[in-house]
């Protein structure tokens, strides 16, 4: 029996950004997997080619070159009116400012309910429950402004999980947050993703983030280049990622601590690959 397929899967995904005077490639050639009901965090520094990933994957821009898969639907092919509907039945979006995704003229309830009327059903039960969930339920009949900047991105998931997405997409959800809230947050958020069974991918610069996924994986000019466990030690163990021609790019703590430059040795033992200065 073969194993279920990855909800997500990227291979080679290139972005380019062009106009009249430039041209800039904002992923070139980016790898990524992940699993049903699995979480993961995106890390890297601005400019790195995150934003672009998690627009490409809510189907909000489209593929230049490579493959990219959500739930079995190739993003590099759909039309416009397919588009709408995997944003409609497939995603949820939670963008960095948490005001991008709220209705202010629409009480915290509406907010929810409104995403939820295309999909039919109870939603004022369903809607009731997640704010309950998300610790929203007193504050349902107030408008975003009133709001602290804990709610209103608290609010802001509620929203992107609203039709109950098998994807959840945030945008650094707790940059605007110290560290207290921000695990909160994170604790919340982690337990109702375990009852709705859906995976999340979370672009964070919040070391606080790591502590509640199941993997990181940090993108470098565009492609994937190391990942770790969300548990682990990062100092102690970090997977490298191969791209396709086998190479690997070593992490710039492991080149300082071992002082590599230049020439390196690689020597093949029966299980593993040792990696020395060229002169030992």
């Amino acid at each position: 029996m073969s194993a279920p397929a990855p909800l997500v899967e990227c291979e080679g995904l290139v972005h380019i950004y062009k106009t009249a005077e430039v041209e800039v490639v904002a992923l070139q050639g980016l790898d990524l997997r992940l699993e049903a009901g699995e979480t993961l965090a995106v890390v890297g520094r601005s400019g790195s080619g995150k934003s672009t990933l998690m627009n490409i994957l809510a189907g909000i821009e489209a593929p230049t070159a490579g493959r990219a898969l959500v739930a079995g639907r190739d993003l590099g092919r759909m039309d416009a009116r397919e588009r709408r509907r995997f944003r409609r039945e497939v995603v949820g979006y939670c963008r960095q400012r948490a005001s991008l995704n709220l209705a202010g003229d629409l009480t915290v309830r509406q907010n929810v309910e409104v995403p939820m009327l295309a999909g039919g059903g109870p939603t004022r039960r369903r809607a009731g429950d997640l704010l309950e969930r998300l610790g929203l339920a007193g504050l349902a009949g107030r408008r975003p402004a009133g709001l602290t900047g804990e709610e209103a991105q608290r609010l802001a998931l509620a929203v992107a999980l609203a039709n109950g997405p098998r994807l959840l997409l945030a945008d650094e959800p707790t940059a605007e947050l110290d560290s207290p809230t921000a695990r909160r947050l994170l604790e919340d958020l982690g337990g109702l993703l375990r009852d709705l069974d859906a995976a999340a991918i979370v672009v964070t610069h919040d070391r606080h983030v790591e502590r509640h996924v199941d993997r990181v994986v940090q993108i470098r000019d565009g492609r994937t280049s190391t990942e770790w466990r969300g548990s682990d030690d990062r100092a102690a163990t970090e997977l490298v990622l191969l791209d396709r021609a086998g190479r690997l790019q070593i992490p710039r703590d492991y080149v300082r601590a071992l002082g590599l430059t230049g020439r390196v040795r690689m020597v093949l033992e029966a299980d593993h690959i040792r990696i020395l200065p060229a002169g030992d």
